[in-house]
């Protein structure tokens, strides 16, 4: 893979992208304020892509001592958890500078922020946090607008309203990664880290919030990798665990928490669509919490039927039944009847995935759904 770092301004950085296969693609990161001149954040986002790809890396443009060391840590850490990937060499050109930018004191602490409890949970407990940064492209596809103009909708005035700045990063690199990783499983941390490392002229440490912990090396991000992206110009620090109904509970009494989206599925027009699976745990953690303060749309409590209508996997029932054992463990009443619910749910979905893995080794498609049209009234 070659890449060749175009800065086309102070806030918009391009990196030019030839694969082994001839293939060519353009991607960027441009951001409200100014981002490093160097290829550094191009490096650690590159870094799993060719690994999965198994071809070097060869860069051209600028380069940091700290980086290249920071790119070796990387790689023996994802090696150790992704069998996949296979080493990779990096090469780069004549332009190799160790220099480091004029960087002062006056640099920031931020926090990457998507709305979401986790992220929520960190800015209201986290003291020394100057800046929000919130990335379009991740989550939220560069390309939809219409969805990215209503998380600005919230998330706008809970930065004014908490006191911090607000950061906006713009990228396309998913347009790459996506068919090649896994966003959770092999690049969410990585990802994270290469924006990181290109905001450092503004940001001279970035938290990231540690969501469910993970022991296994197998997974996109951890405590140990954010470590190995450290460089001498950035640092960036994932939060200290904390189960998510405690989150729940600890800003439950805060009138911003309506602010909180935790919704996946991205419904225009909604902040919270309040069904989908994330939707249903998330207002069942907030009521067994008692919460004076619950997010748009997660109001009410979830029926059995609401939980019983998912296929939770092996995690989503881990994390029903950690939110179940927190809650009992710490006085909270009202866990056996959601206990029982939530465990013929995912009974229902061992048989639900078996049988649609039964239908995908035979070839045969799973039945849709018809719906019935509703009857016609009768003429008076």
């Amino acid at each position: 893979m070659k890449l060749n770092h175009v800065m086309e301004s102070a806030n918009r950085s391009l990196a030019n992208i030839t694969l082994a296969s001839g293939d060519q693609i353009e991607l960027y990161v441009e951001a409200t304020v100014a981002l490093d001149d160097r290829a550094d954040h191009w490096l650690f986002l590159m870094l799993p892509v060719s690994m999965m790809l198994g071809e070097d890396l060869e860069i051209s443009g600028k380069l940091s001592h700290s980086a290249i060391a920071a790119f070796d840590k990387a790689q023996a850490e994802l090696l150790r958890g992704h069998p996949k990937m296979s080493p990779i060499k990096l090469k780069f050109d004549q332009s190799f500078d160790d220099s480091l930018p004029k960087l002062g004191d006056q640099r920031k602490v931020g926090l990457f922020f998507s709305g979401g409890l986790d992220s929520t949970y960190a800015s209201e407990t986290i003291n020394d946090i100057d800046s929000l940064v919130l990335i379009w492209g991740f989550d939220i596809p560069a390309k939809n607008q219409k969805h990215w103009d209503l998380s600005l909708e919230f998330l706008e005035p809970y930065a004014k309203d908490i006191g911090r700045d607000l950061v906006v990063v713009k990228t396309n690199i998913r347009e790459l990664s996506n068919g090649i990783l896994q966003w959770g499983g092999d690049y969410h941390g990585t990802a994270l880290s290469g924006v990181a490392t290109a905001l450092s002229p503004e940001l001279r440490k970035m938290y990231v919030a540690a969501g469910f912990v993970r022991t296994e090396p197998v997974w996109g991000h951890s405590a140990t990798l954010y470590s190995c992206y450290n460089t001498d110009s950035q640092e960036i620090e994932e939060t200290d665990p904390v189960k998510r109904i405690a989150k729940a509970a600890a800003i439950g009494d805060n009138p911003r928490t309506t602010k909180v989206r935790a919704c996946y599925r991205n419904i225009t027009g909604l902040a919270n669509c309040g069904a989908c699976k994330k939707c249903v745990r998330t207002r069942l953690e907030f009521e067994l919490v008692k919460a004076q303060y619950r997010p748009l749309g997660l109001e009410t409590t979830p029926k059995a039927i609401e939980i019983l209508r998912n296929k939770l996997t092996y995690w989503d029932y881990l994390f029903y039944l950690e939110a179940l054992g927190w809650a009992r463990q710490n006085g909270f009443k009202g866990t056996l009847g959601p206990l029982i619910v939530v465990t013929a749910t995912r009974v229902k979905s061992i048989f639900q995935i078996y049988f649609e893995k039964v239908l995908t080794r035979l070839g045969i498609e799973k039945p849709k759904k018809v719906k019935k049209r509703p009857k016609a009234k009768k003429k008076l």
